[in-house]
């Protein structure tokens, strides 16, 4: 099989594709030796020598000694030099803005969360530009060793008109302009800004950086409020950057006749990043006064519920709360479980917060798409929670950041 960027070939030249392919296998294996590369690439050696020169060169690639031989010259083993420069991602989430900045590998160096604030989507994204600022510093890396900058942004993106849509009707579905936030940072720290989905950008870390070469149709669930997607081994964007999301604009139906079952269910909406766990629970305890440690993990407070306490409650067996989590995991289970037929992936990731739940989260997502999706789909597809948790979509945007600085090299 030959490696693929998660780039559209016609949106590069051959140079560039195969600049992002190479550094990424280097990224991905190093120490390794020429001939390694060449048979992860299927380029013949001859190029991949000229390739590794060149960067070499650069001095974004090093040479770590010599691979153990079987028979002749020993081969020269190669990586990838992380200090080359540094990245910074930054994910504004539905509920927090986290930040961090990294060497080439990726490794993190210095990392920020802060709360999301209230208020229109400029402020929060006028809040974004203050923790870059803050990380950078915080980190000690100097100005001038920065590469570029990568947003990750919870809300519909639009490409053509530069903007980015909060659709939490809470928060007054705001709109504001990413394409402003890109403008000021680039002005201010002189470097490329990337921008994209949370949940693409999620996809595109978890396929970057945990999962396997071959697994090249991936879906990711940013909880129950978007979706990234990767085909064919590609990140698919959408036509206008707002690819992945799951649910229907039911506020605009006038004049549909839509049957009221579209009211009942909640398949078509969001249920938010707890998956409506902790508002059915709410709901639940006021009614009734249910044995459940629920109370005491709350303090006899309902306002301050949230996913961990119920999580931990149903991993120590306590009924009312495993109840909850698996009706919440059934109905999440159930979009998987649709676009696992549709999309037909080799791997489906759980984040956003869900993975905190581990086995509970899994056990009951896993079991509702073995029952409901064509028994060849159910077969192919590997269900796993997120292995870069919180981190996830501030990867991501690095991950972006370093194939736009590998395309260029």
């Amino acid at each position: 099989m030959a490696y693929r960027s998660l780039y559209k070939n016609d949106y590069l030249t051959d140079r560039e594709r195969k600049n992002i392919i190479l550094l990424d296998v280097i990224r991905r294996n190093g120490p390794i030796a020429k001939t390694d590369i060449s048979r992860i690439t299927q380029f013949n050696i001859v190029t991949v020598s000229n390739y590794v020169e060149h960067y070499i060169d650069q001095k974004l690639v090093i040479e770590k000694g010599l691979d153990i031989s079987s028979g002749g010259r020993r081969p020269e083993l190669i990586e990838l030099n992380a200090d080359w420069g540094n990245l910074v991602g930054v994910e504004i989430g539905p509920t927090h803005i986290l930040g961090f900045v990294t060497n080439l590998t990726p490794s993190i160096i210095f990392k920020e969360k802060t709360k999301r604030p209230e208020g229109h989507m400029e402020v929060v994204i006028a809040e974004a530009v203050k923790l870059v600022r803050n990380i950078i510093e915080g980190s000690k890396v100097p100005v001038e060793k920065i590469k570029g900058i990568g947003l990750g942004i919870s809300g519909v993106i639009d490409k053509n008109a530069g903007t980015i849509r909060d659709t939490d009707s809470l928060r007054g579905k705001t709109v504001g302009s990413y394409a402003t936030a890109k403008a000021i940072l680039e002005k201010e720290f002189k470097v490329p800004v990337s921008v994209g989905n949370d949940a693409n950008l999620a996809a595109l870390a978890e396929k970057k950086q945990s999962l396997r070469i071959d697994d090249e149709n991936v879906l990711y669930f940013y909880s129950d409020v978007g979706t990234g997607i990767i085909a064919n081994n590609d990140l698919f964007w959408g036509s206008s950057w707002s690819a992945g999301e799951v649910q229907l604009n039911l506020d605009n139906r006038d004049g549909l006749m839509l049957a009221p079952w579209v009211d009942e269910t909640d398949f078509f909406k969001s249920e938010g990043l707890d998956l409506g766990i902790c508002r059915r629970v709410r709901e639940a305890m006021k009614k009734e006064t249910s044995k459940t440690k629920l109370w005491d993990l709350c303090g006899k407070n309902l306002e301050k519920m949230d996913m961990n306490m119920i999580f931990e409650a149903a991993k120590a067996n306590d009924p009312f709360a495993m109840k909850a989590v698996e009706e919440g995991c059934t109905r999440l289970g159930l979009k998987v479980a649709y676009l696992t037929n549709f999309f037909n992936p080799e791997v489906v990731v759980l984040g956003g917060g869900v993975e905190k739940g581990g086995e509970l989260v899994l056990n009951v997502v896993r079991r509702v798409v073995k029952q409901l999706v064509m028994e060849e789909a159910a077969g192919a597809v590997k269900i796993i929670l997120s292995r870069l948790g919180e981190d996830a979509v501030a990867y991501g945007a690095v991950c972006l950041v370093t194939q736009e600085l590998f395309a260029e090299v």
